[in-house]
């Protein structure tokens, strides 16, 4: 299933978010393929990728270092 989405950062920049979220690619790259990062603006960033496996990802997603990091940053995620 290819998916784009649209992450806005409210309390940070797209620098730091993009380091964070480099920080957990190899874990990212056994549920999605293809994956590419776009910066929009300082607070925006366009993220397109293939899902090879939605449980995976929805559980990487769903893990309480991620969840932490992206509600200090401000982070919301729009599937467009």
């Amino acid at each position: 299933m290819q998916v784009t989405a649209k992450v806005t950062i409210q309390n940070s920049t797209y620098e730091a978010w993009y380091d964070f979220f480099l920080s957990y690619a190899d874990r990212r790259g056994e549920f999605v393929q293809n994956e590419q990062v776009e910066k929009i603006s300082l607070n925006e960033a366009k993220v397109s990728f293939e899902i090879t496996d939605l449980g995976g990802l929805t559980e990487l997603s769903a893990s309480k270092d991620i969840i932490e990091k992206e509600a200090e940053m401000g982070v919301t995620t729009e599937i467009v």
